[in-house]
């Protein structure tokens, strides 16, 4: 295949009913460092990207949209054909971050809003985190009703790649690392997870270590995935979403010779290589997309 149209899953934007207690979370756990205040958002960055991660204050804690950054302009205009073509409502004809560059959003199944940007400014971070800063933003896991649908759109519409399927779920990539957006069959649609890429599993451990001198626990981890094979900590933020830190995530290197695996679901390695314990309760969090009034998804 040719370029892809989708060269990195870039942000992620959430509605926090606590700003505050968010923003502290981020930069003091996390190590994000704070870019600037505009209205009712807070934009953090891991590093020299504008932004990673949007806080806006609203009366509900819900998914805003993820950020999903072109390669070029054409890259840009072959994405906005396509949604045209797939009869995708489009939100907004401009991106809905100031520090976005160029771009539009568009509603995808399920309430999931997208927004698809290039040129995002970057701007070298003077600062010292509190925290423990990533290397990047790395994925976002996601929970739909409807597999099959949000599959259609993420492989048609935007060129990702499924690298595992087990029968609940898939895990897709636009680009070398195993997966930038993960998908589940479940009962609601929400935003499960947002996901950071660090050095090495020194800084999977001084995550806890920050987590457990907050006051706060770890919801699971140390755990090396079979998908994916990235050793991962998650912890939960104060919106309700999940935050996962990882390292040694498994990367393809050509897709000409890269077919789907299919793992056995009732096996405990495609979740956990390690062992089959998993936290009662865990696929159940997160946050649901912004219900956004005359937008139909």
């Amino acid at each position: 295949m040719g370029q892809p149209v989708i060269r990195a899953v870039g942000h992620v934007a959430l509605r926090v009913r606590d700003l505050d207690a968010s923003v502290d979370v981020a930069t003091t756990i996390m190590g994000l460092a704070e870019r600037r205040r505009s209205g009712s958002s807070v934009f953090l960055t891991h590093g020299a990207p504008d932004h990673s991660l949007e806080y806006i204050a609203a009366d509900e804690d819900a998914l805003d949209h993820i950020g999903l950054e072109a390669p070029d302009a054409q890259a840009l205009a072959e994405v906005r054909r396509r949604v045209d073509a797939a009869g995708l409502a489009v939100l907004s004809d401009a991106p809905l971050d100031p520090g976005a560059g160029d771009g539009f959003a568009f509603v995808g199944p399920e309430g999931f809003v997208f927004e698809v940007y290039r040129d995002m400014p970057h701007v070298p971070l003077d600062h010292r985190p509190t925290g423990v800063r990533p290397n990047r933003f790395g994925h976002v896991n996601i929970t739909v009703t409807d597999l099959d649908g949000m599959l259609d759109v993420l492989t048609g519409v935007l060129d990702f790649r499924i690298s595992d399927r087990v029968t609940m779920g898939a895990w897709l990539r636009c680009n070398v690392d195993h997966h930038g957006i993960a998908v589940a069959r479940g009962e609601r649609a929400v935003l499960h997870h947002h996901a950071w890429e660090v050095q090495s599993t020194v800084e999977v451990g001084l995550l806890a270590d920050r987590i457990d001198e907050s006051g706060r626990s770890v919801l699971w981890g140390p755990v090396r995935h079979g998908c994916g094979r990235n050793i991962a900590t998650y912890f939960q933020d104060p919106s309700g979403a999940v935050v996962e830190y990882y390292s040694d995530m498994e990367r393809f290197y050509s897709d000409e010779d890269q077919p789907v695996r299919s793992w056995d679901e009732a096996d405990h390695k495609w979740f956990s290589l390690w062992s089959p314990d998993f936290p009662g309760g865990f696929i159940e969090r997160g946050v649901p997309p912004v219900r956004r009034d005359g937008v139909a998804a």
